[in-house]
C-alpha cells in the first residue's frame, strides 16, 4: 500500500474540490539555510534539490543548521495531492491514453477488516448522459477505458446504496484518477480554492496538453504551428517555406519541419505530398490539443519529429449555440522592413514595408441532442474574408529582387470552413462517431508590376486562381466487452487539392538581371500550371486488454496514399538572365559546362523546362503491440514494438520502392520513488521511422523531365522579356544543357539500393518531475536524438541517368539501365534504356567508390519547466538548451529552402557534403518561453505569450568545387567552396578556392517576441459574451529570421543579394474578437 496513505486517513471528495486546495507553504528558518535535521518526508520528495543545496553549503563553508520545515497546510495539501496520484501505488496498470480518448482508473479502499462485498462503479458523461458501468471489489483496481474526452460523474454503489461519488476530468494523454476511501474517522483537508498541481506518474512521454479554455485565455495565433510552439523543444522553422504573409512550420527536437504528423479525431491530416503542415481548422472546432515532442508510444508512427494530436468538440444533452467574430485590421499593423543587396547599399531584395493583411472571420455553431441521451451533433461554419498584399520576385528567388506586387483575396463561400461531429451511443458499451470537415479555400491572386526603389505599383500583368484545402470524413467505433477488453476502429479519407491556374497563359516566367544592373521583366508573372490532388484513405484497429498487472494493446494501422500531380511551365519556358563574370563558369555534368574566356563579363540566359506528372501512390502498413506493466507500487514499465512497411509505385503502376522496417522498440518507465504520486523519475527509448513523401514518387517516377539550356542572345523583346537571337553557348542545345531529371520511369531495382533501409531516428529521454507545493510543478529532462539510418538520393555518375536511394556512407548495390560509368568513361546502350533493370547488371559499389560520407544528425537538449497554478493565474516557463549538429538536416533542407522531402540535394554528389558537417539550420542554442494568464476579476483576464530565442547558424554557399569528376560534382548543387579567379582569364591554374564549412559565417540575431491579450466577460439579455483583444509582437521587434546564404550565382560570379534578409519577425498586429454563447 502507498506508504503515505497507510499512515494518514484522507477525506475523499469530488475532483473539482481537489483542484481547489489551499496553497502550500514551505518555510525556512533564517538562522541557517539548511539543516541536518530534515523532515524525512521532505527529504524523500526533494532529495535531488536537497543534495544540491547541501553540496553548495559544504563547498562554500556556509553555516549548516536545522531549520528546513514543512508547513502543516502544505502537509495536508500533499495528502490531498496523493488522492489524485495514489492509484500508482494501489492499482493495476491503466491503459496508455489513446489518440482520441482516455481512461478513468481507481481503487475502492474498504474499511479495515471489511474487504468483503462487491461494488458497482458507473461513470456518466455530464454533457451527454452516456454512462459505463463495471463491477469491482474492494482494494482491487478498476478501469473504464477508451472514454471520450470530457467530464464524468463517477458513482460507487454497494448493496443498492450510493456510498461515494465525484467528478473527474478525462483529458488527452493522461489518466483520470478516481480513488475512493470508505474509512471513517478521517482527517479533514481544508479547502481554500487554489488549484493544486499534480504529477501524472502514469505517463512517460514528453510534450504538452492544452485545452480550448487555456488557449482562449492566451494570445495564440489561430494555427497548429502556434500551438505546437508552446511545447518544449519546438522552434519555428524557416519562414521561407511559407507563402505570402503566412507563417512557417515547426521543428520538433532538431528534426526538419517535414517530419511531423497531425491527427484530428484519429484521422491523420498531414500534408502527405511533402510532409509540410496540416489541414487548417478553426480553433472553435477544437476541444483539446496534445503536442507530443518525444517518447510517444507504439501506436504513433510515420514521424521522426513530433505529433500534434487533437480532438474536436461534441454535442451534449443541452442545445447550445455560439457565434464568434475575429478581425485583424491592417490599419493597426506596423510597417515592415526592406533589405538590399551589396551589403545593404544595393538594389532592393525583399520589401515587407508595403505588405498589408486584413482578415475577418466568423464562426456559427450549434450543438445538442438529436435524440436525448443517444444521438448528438456539433456543427460549425466559418466564413473567412482575407486580403493579403505583398511583394514577390519572379525567377529564381535567391538571385532576384522583388519586382511584383500581389493582391490575394478570398471571401464568402470560396473561403468557408464547415465541420461536424455526430456521436451515436448505440448501446451502453458501443459508440459510433462521425467527423467531417472541409477547409477548401479558393483565392484569386492579382499581380502588378512593382518598382521597389520607389515603392511604386504599376499596371496589372496577370494573376492566378488558387485552390487549397481538404475535405475529410471519418468514422470511429468504440466497443467495451466486459471490464477488460476494449476495441476501437477507424475508417476515413482526406482528399486534398492544391492547384494553381495562371490567368495569363501567354507570358512565360522571366527574371534576372544584366551586366549593367538592368532587371529584366516579362509581360506577366509566369509561373507554372500546377494541378495536385492527394487522397489518403485510412483504416485503423486497436485492441486493449487488461491481464493482471499488464495492460496490453495491439493494433493495425493502414494508409493508402494516392496522388495526381501535373506541372507545366506557363507558355512552355522559364527564362533567367544572368551576368557571367570573366573567368566564371557554369557547372555541367562533367565539370564546367561553359567558361567565360572573353576577358570581360558577359550576359547569358537560361531556359529551364520542368514538365511532367501523372498518378502514383504509396501504401503504408503498420502493426504494433504494447504492454504497460505495473511491476509494483512504484515502478511501471512500458514495452512497445512497432513494425512498418512502406511501398510505392509510379505512373506505370510498377513498384518504385519497398521497405520493411526493423521491429522498432518503444520502451519507457516511470519510478514514483517515494510512492506518494508527487514526484517521478521517468525515461523512454525508442526508434521512429519516416516514410517517403509522395513528392519523391512525383520527382522520380511520374515522367518528369527537367532540362536547363544556356544561350547567348542579341536582344530582348521589350513587351515579353523573351530573348531574341539566341544561340546555345556551346553551339548545340545538347552540348549547352544539363539534365536534372529524365522522363523515363525507373523500376524499384534501379531506384532503390538492395541494402537500403528506411529513414530512422533513435531517441533517449531521461527526466524528473515533482510538485514542489500545491501550486508549483518543476521538471527537467535530458534528450538525445540521432538519425541512425538516413535515406537519400545519390545522383553521381554511377547512378546515371537516374538517382538511387541509398544509405549514405555505406556500400550499395543496384541495377543499371543502359548507362554504364566505369570511373572514367561512360557507355550508353540506348536500346536498353527503358526503365527496366538490365539483365545481369546488378553491381555493388563500395562506400569509397560512391564517395559519400556517413550521414550524421544529432540533437542534444536539456529542458527545464516550471508550471504555476492558483485560483487566479496559470503560468508555464520553459527553458531549452539544445545543440543540433550533423551534415544534413533531415527530410527537407531549410538553408536553401528546398522542400523536396527525402530527395534534397544533400548526398546527391560527394562535393555537396564536403564541409556540410556543422550546426544545423534549426539549431537555436537557447530558447526561453513564458506563457499563461491572470484573472484580475471574475470577468477580466490578461494573457501573455513570450519567447526569447538565439539565432540560427549561417553559411555561404558557392557554385565551385576543385574537381571535374562527374561522380564528385554534377551539374547542380550548392557547395561550401567559392571560386576566386585571380586574373580573369578562367584558367584553372590561376584560380583559388576558398572553403567555408557549414555555419561558420555567424548566426542570425536573437529574437524576442511578446504577445499580450485581454478578455472581458459580460452578459447581454441573458447571453454570455466575451470581448477579446490580442496584440502580437507587442514591442514590434523585427529582427531578421533568415538571410540569403548563396554567395555565388555561378563559379566566380558573386550573388549581389548575398547576406540580405529574406524575412523578419512579423510586425506588430492586433486581433479583436467578440464571442456569444447561448
Amino acid at each position: 500500500m502507498n506508504s503515505l496513505i497507510s499512515k494518514q486517513k484522507l477525506i475523499w471528495m469530488p475532483i473539482d474540490e481537489l483542484n481547489f486546495l489551499n496553497a502550500a507553504e514551505v518555510t525556512f528558518s533564517c538562522d541557517g539555510l539548511s539543516g541536518w535535521f530534515v523532515n524525512l518526508y521532505v527529504l524523500g520528495r526533494y532529495w535531488p534539490l536537497g543534495a544540491a543545496i547541501y553540496l553548495i553549503m559544504k563547498t562554500n563553508d556556509l553555516p549548516i543548521n536545522r531549520g528546513f520545515e514543512m508547513n502543516n497546510n502544505f502537509r495536508k495539501s500533499i495528502l490531498a495531492a496523493s488522492v489524485m496520484a495514489a492509484s500508482i501505488g494501489l492499482s493495476a496498470p491503466a491503459f496508455a491514453a489513446g489518440n482520441t480518448s482516455s481512461n478513468i482508473v481507481g481503487t475502492i479502499h474498504a474499511v479495515e477488516g471489511d474487504a468483503s462485498g462487491s461494488y458497482t462503479v458507473t461513470a456518466t458523461n455530464v454533457d451527454t448522459g452516456t454512462s459505463r458501468t463495471i463491477e469491482t471489489t474492494a482494494d482491487k483496481s478498476f478501469r473504464l477505458a477508451g472514454l471520450p474526452i470530457g467530464s464524468y460523474e463517477v458513482v460507487v454503489v454497494k448493496d443498492g446504496v450510493t456510498v461515494a461519488q465525484r467528478i473527474v476530468r478525462v483529458a488527452l494523454g493522461s489518466n483520470a484518477n478516481a480513488d475512493f476511501d470508505m474509512a471513517g474517522n478521517i482527517e479533514e483537508v481544508v479547502v481554500e480554492g487554489q488549484l493544486i498541481t499534480s504529477v501524472d506518474t502514469y505517463t512517460m512521454d514528453s510534450g504538452l496538453v492544452i485545452g480550448e479554455t487555456q488557449i482562449d485565455a492566451m494570445p495564440v495565433a489561430r494555427n497548429l504551428t502556434a500551438v505546437s510552439l508552446l511545447a518544449p523543444g519546438v522552434v519555428l522553422g524557416d519562414s521561407d517555406f511559407g507563402s505570402g504573409n503566412t507563417a512557417s512550420f515547426a521543428s520538433f527536437g532538431g528534426a526538419s519541419i517535414a517530419e511531423n504528423s497531425c491527427y484530428i479525431n484519429g484521422l491523420e491530416v498531414t500534408n502527405t505530398r511533402q510532409g509540410l503542415g496540416c489541414s487548417s481548422v478553426p480553433f472553435e472546432f477544437y476541444k483539446e490539443f496534445q503536442v507530443k515532442t518525444g517518447g510517444y508510444s507504439a501506436e504513433f508512427g510515420r514521424t521522426t519529429g513530433g505529433v500534434i494530436n487533437s480532438v474536436t468538440k461534441s454535442g451534449g444533452n443541452t442545445w447550445e449555440f455560439g457565434a464568434t467574430m475575429n478581425w485583424s485590421p491592417d490599419a493597426l499593423r506596423s510597417e515592415g522592413q526592406v533589405s538590399r543587396g551589396d551589403g545593404g547599399t544595393g538594389a532592393v531584395f525583399r520589401d515587407t514595408s508595403v505588405a498589408e493583411t486584413d482578415e475577418m472571420d466568423y464562426t456559427f455553431s450549434a450543438s445538442g441532442p438529436i435524440i436525448q441521451d443517444k444521438l448528438f451533433i456539433y456543427a460549425l461554419v466559418n466564413p473567412r474574408d482575407s486580403e493579403q498584399k505583398f511583394t514577390q520576385a519572379t525567377g529564381t528567388q535567391r538571385y532576384n529582387g522583388v519586382n511584383t506586387y500581389r493582391v490575394r483575396e478570398s471571401s464568402g463561400t470560396d473561403n468557408m470552413f464547415w465541420g461536424t461531429k455526430i456521436d451515436w451511443d448505440i448501446a451502453e458499451n458501443h459508440r459510433l462517431s462521425y467527423t467531417g470537415f472541409s477547409d477548401r479555400n479558393d483565392a484569386e491572386e492579382r499581380v502588378f508590376a512593382y518598382d521597389a526603389e520607389t515603392s511604386t505599383i504599376g499596371e496589372e500583368t496577370g494573376g492566378f486562381t488558387r485552390l487549397r484545402g481538404s475535405e475529410a470524413n471519418s468514422l470511429n467505433y468504440t466497443g467495451y466487452f466486459g471490464n477488460d477488453l476494449t476495441v476501437s476502429a477507424m475508417a476515413g479519407k482526406i482528399e486534398t487539392e492544391y492547384t494553381t491556374d495562371p490567368l495569363n497563359l501567354d507570358c512565360p516566367t522571366v527574371g534576372g538581371s544584366l551586366t549593367d544592373g538592368t532587371d529584366v521583366e516579362g509581360c506577366g508573372p509566369g509561373g507554372s500550371i500546377g494541378d495536385n490532388f492527394d487522397e489518403n484513405t485510412q483504416y485503423r484497429l486497436d485492441v486493449n486488454y487488461v491481464l493482471g498487472d499488464h495492460a496490453l494493446k495491439a493494433g493495425l494501422d493502414i494508409q493508402e496514399r494516392a496522388s495526381t500531380r501535373v506541372t507545366v511551365p506557363v507558355a512552355g519556358h522559364s527564362w533567367e538572365y544572368q551576368s557571367l563574370e570573366a573567368g566564371g563558369s557554369i557547372q555541367g555534368d562533367s565539370g564546367a559546362l561553359y567558361t567565360n574566356n572573353t576577358g570581360a563579363a558577359m550576359d547569358i540566359v537560361s531556359d529551364r523546362i520542368f514538365v511532367g506528372g501523372g498518378s502514383f501512390s504509396s501504401d503504408l502498413t503498420a502493426f504494433y503491440i504494447e504492454d504497460q506493466w505495473q511491476i509494483n507500487d512504484e515502478w511501471m514499465v512500458s514495452i512497445g514494438l512497432r513494425k512498418d512497411q512502406f511501398e510505392g509505385e509510379g505512373t506505370t503502376g510498377k513498384q518504385l520502392f519497398d521497405f520493411d522496417t526493423d521491429i522498432a522498440p518503444r520502451l519507457g518507465f516511470t519510478w514514483d520513488f517515494m510512492g506518494d504520486g508527487v514526484s517521478k523519475v521517468y525515461g523512454t527509448w525508442g526508434r521512429y521511422y519516416l516514410p517517403m513523401a509522395n513528392n519523391t514518387i512525383y520527382r522520380a517516377a511520374s515522367g518528369v523531365s527537367d532540362v536547363t539550356t544556356f544561350y547567348t542572345f542579341n536582344g530582348i523583346d521589350p513587351e515579353t522579356g523573351i530573348p531574341t537571337g539566341i544561340n546555345p553557348v556551346n553551339g548545340t542545345e545538347a552540348n549547352s544543357s544539363f539534365v536534372s531529371s529524365v522522363s523515363t520511369i525507373p523500376e524499384k531495382d534501379i531506384f532503390q539500393a538492395q541494402e537500403a533501409d528506411p529513414f530512422a531516428r533513435d531517441e533517449l529521454i531521461l527526466g524528473f518531475e515533482t510538485a514542489v507545493n500545491d501550486n508549483l510543478l518543476v521538471g527537467v529532462r535530458g534528450i538525445y536524438r540521432e538519425v541512425t539510418s538516413a535515406l537519400d538520393d545519390y545522383c553521381g555518375a554511377y547512378a546515371w541517368p537516374y538517382c538511387v536511394m541509398v544509405n549514405p556512407g555505406e556500400a550499395s548495390s543496384w541495377y543499371k539501365d543502359g548507362y554504364y560509368w566505369d570511373g572514367e568513361n561512360l557507355v550508353v546502350e540506348d536500346e536498353l534504356f527503358d526503365g527496366s533493370p538490365d539483365s545481369g547488371s546488378l553491381t555493388k559499389y563500395s562506400k569509397e567508390t560512391i564517395g559519400l560520407p556517413e550521414a550524421k544528425n544529432e540533437y542534444r537538449a536539456i529542458q527545464a519547466e516550471l508550471t504555476y497554478s492558483d485560483e487566479k493565474m496559470n503560468w508555464k516557463f520553459i527553458y531549452t538548451w539544445s545543440r543540433s549538429t550533423g551534415n544534413f538536416e533531415g527530410a527537407v533542407k531549410s538553408d536553401i529552402d528546398q522542400a523536396d522531402a527525402g530527395i534534397t540535394q544533400d548526398f546527391d554528389f560527394p562535393a555537396l557534403m564536403d564541409g556540410a558537417e556543422g550546426y544545423q539550420a534549426n539549431d537555436r542554442r537557447h530558447v526561453f518561453k513564458l506563457f499563461g494568464s491572470y484573472d484580475f476579476t471574475e470577468d477580466l483576464s490578461l494573457g501573455i505569450n513570450a519567447t526569447l530565442a538565439s539565432g540560427r547558424p549561417l553559411s555561404a554557399f558557392g557554385k565551385a568545387y576543385p574537381s571535374d569528376d562527374p561522380n564528385v560534382y554534377g551539374s547542380y548543387g550548392d557547395t561550401f567552396y567559392h571560386w576566386n579567379d585571380l586574373n580573369g582569364d578562367g584558367e584553372a591554374q590561376q584560380n583559388e578556392y576558398s572553403f567555408y564549412p557549414r555555419g561558420e559565417i555567424g548566426r542570425t540575431p536573437w529574437t524576442f517576441n511578446v504577445d499580450a491579450s485581454a478578455r472581458y466577460r459580460f452578459m447581454v439579455s441573458g447571453v454570455d459574451m466575451v470581448a477579446s483583444l490580442d496584440i502580437f509582437n507587442l514591442f514590434d521587434s523585427q529582427e531578421a529570421l533568415s538571410t540569403n546564404e548563396h554567395y555565388e550565382r555561378n563559379a566566380g560570379t558573386l550573388n549581389q543579394y548575398y547576406g540580405a534578409a529574406y524575412s523578419w519577425q512579423n510586425p506588430r498586429s492586433v486581433r479583436m474578437g467578440l464571442q456569444a454563447n447561448f
